[in-house]
C-alpha cells in the first residue's frame, strides 16, 4: 500500500504543522528509535551518506522553513502486512532504512523531484499488525509551488513499487499465465496492475485490512491515529482500575482541577501519575523530554550549570501536573455519564476505552507541549541572536515566562 498527500503551502498553519508532523512520526508510540536516541528519524537533506538525525528538530526546522517559502512537503506512507514485511525481510530499523533509500527516487522522480534537489526525511513504525514507514520529501530548490497532484502519480509510484519490490513474484506470475518470454523489464503497467489485483483476490481479508488502516488516517495525520494503535499491547488493566477507584473518591461538588483538590485525593492522583510515569515507558521518555526543552529554554537566560537541576525539577513537576490534569479529565466525563444516565453501568469494553483515552491524552498533550516549547526556544534563540539590549531581553523573558501550556 502507497498513499501520499501534502498540506496546502499557502494555508498560515502550514509551516506549524509540517514542523509538528516531522516530530510525530520521529517520536510517537510505535516509532522504532535510533540506536541510543528517543527518535526514529532517518533521511538524507542533501545527496550524501543516509544520516541518523542526533535530534529530529534540526531536520524539522528545515522542513518549516522551507514551508514558509511555499515549498511543498510530499508525505508518503509505505505499508505491507506482517506476513510480507517478513517475507521481505523488512525486521528491523536497519531493514526499514535500506528499503527506504533503495527506492525514494521512484517518489521523487514521479512527483517531478530530481535527484540533486531531492531532500528526505522517514521513521519506521513498528506497529503490531501493521508495519510501515512515513517518509516526508520535498525539492529544495523548487521553483513553482503546486496547489495539486493528480491521483494518478500515487498509483503510479504505488505500480513502481510493486514492480521493483516483487519480481521474482511477478515473473512467476507471468509465466503462469504465458504473458512474458523475454527480460522481466519488458512488464507493463498494465500487467502490473492485473497482478496487483490477483494478489487482491489471493489476500482479500489483509487487503481490505490495510486499506481500512490507511482509510483511518486523518488529512493531517498529525497525532490522530486511532487510539488502539496509539496504545499498542499496553496492559490497561492496572490503570483501569485504579483509574475508576479515584473516580468514587472525587469530591461531589466543586472543580476537578489538581490545586483544588483535597489533600488525601491529590496524594493518591500523585501517586498515581508516579505509577504511570514508572510502568509506562512512552509516558517516561516525553516528561524527560519536556524537562530537557524546559532546561534548554531557561539556558537561554541562565547558564549557571548549578541552576540546571532546579530547573529541571521544575520542569517535571510542570508535566506531572499537567498529567494530574489530563486524568481528572477523563474522570469528569465519567462522572458526568453516571450523572446523564443515573443507572447507567459501565461495561469492561466501555471501561478499557475511557483508559486508553487517558494514555492517549497524556501522550498527545506531552508531544504538543514539548513540540512548543521547541518553537518557542528557536524564537528565542533567534531573538537573542540579534542585536538585541539587556533591557530588551528581560523584557522578553518576562513577556514568555509565566506562558500556561494546554492542560
Amino acid at each position: 500500500m502507497y498513499k501520499q498527500r501534502f498540506r496546502n503551502p499557502n494555508y498560515r498553519k502550514t509551516p506549524k504543522c509540517n514542523y509538528a508532523h516531522i516530530g510525530y512520526i520521529a517520536t510517537r508510540p510505535g516509532a522504532s528509535k535510533n540506536e541510543g536516541m528517543r527518535h526514529g528519524l532517518f533521511g538524507k537533506l542533501s545527496p550524501s551518506k543516509l544520516t541518523e538525525f542526533e535530534t529530529w528538530q534540526e531536520a524539522a526546522r528545515d522542513v518549516r522553513e522551507l514551508s514558509y517559502r511555499r515549498v511543498n512537503m510530499f508525505r508518503g506512507i509505505i505499508s505491507f502486512s506482517p506476513e510480507t514485511a517478513a517475507e521481505l525481510k523488512l525486521n528491523g530499523h536497519e531493514a526499514w532504512e535500506e528499503y527506504i533509500e533503495r527506492h525514494i527516487m521512484t517518489l521523487a522522480q514521479k512527483n517531478g523531484i530530481r535527484a540533486e534537489n531531492l531532500s528526505w526525511v522517514a521513521a519506521h513504525h513498528n506497529e503490531r499488525g501493521h508495519p510501515h514507514l512515513h517518509v516526508v520529501f520535498w525539492d529544495k530548490n523548487q521553483k513553482l509551488m503546486k496547489n495539486y497532484v493528480s491521483p494518478k502519480v500515487p498509483n503510479s509510484i504505488r505500480i513502481q513499487l510493486i514492480k521493483d519490490t516483487f519480481p521474482e513474484k511477478i515473473a512467476e506470475y507471468c509465466r503462469q499465465k504465458g504473458k512474458i518470454k523475454g527480460e522481466l523489464n519488458t512488464v507493463t503497467d498494465e500487467l502490473i496492475t492485473e497482478f496487483d489485483e490477483y494478489m487482491q483476490k489471493l489476500y482479500p481479508k489483509e487487503y481490505r485490512r490495510l486499506k481500512e488502516e490507511f482509510g483511518r488516517i486523518g488529512e493531517d495525520e498529525l497525532l490522530t491515529s486511532p487510539l488502539d494503535s496509539m496504545v499498542g499491547n499496553i496492559d490497561l488493566a492496572p490503570y483501569l482500575k485504579r483509574l475508576f477507584v479515584l473516580k468514587d473518591k472525587m469530591p461531589k461538588q466543586g472543580r476537578l482541577v489538581d490545586k483544588l483538590l483535597p489533600a488525601e485525593v491529590k496524594a493518591e492522583i500523585d501517586t498515581f501519575v508516579l505509577e504511570l510515569k514508572n510502568s509506562n515507558e512512552y509516558i517516561r521518555n516525553l516528561v524527560a523530554d519536556y524537562a530537557e526543552s524546559k532546561c534548554c529554554l531557561a539556558m537561554l537566560y541562565d547558564s549557571d550549570p548549578e541552576n540546571m537541576e532546579t530547573y529541571r525539577k521544575q520542569a517535571v513537576a510542570e508535566a506531572d501536573k499537567l498529567i494530574a490534569n489530563k486524568i481528572l479529565r477523563v474522570i469528569k466525563s465519567i462522572l458526568r455519564k453516571e450523572r446523564e444516565l443515573s443507572s447507567f453501568e459501565f461495561t469492561q469494553a466501555r471501561k478499557e476505552w475511557y483508559t486508553e483515552q487517558m494514555i492517549c491524552e497524556i501522550l498527545m498533550m506531552l508531544e504538543q507541549n514539548i513540540i512548543s516549547l521547541d518553537m518557542e526556544y528557536d524564537d528565542a534563540q533567534k531573538s537573542m541572536g540579534t542585536e538585541l539590549s539587556k533591557t530588551a531581553k528581560k523584557e522578553w523573558y518576562l513577556r514568555h515566562k509565566d506562558k500556561g501550556m494546554e492542560v
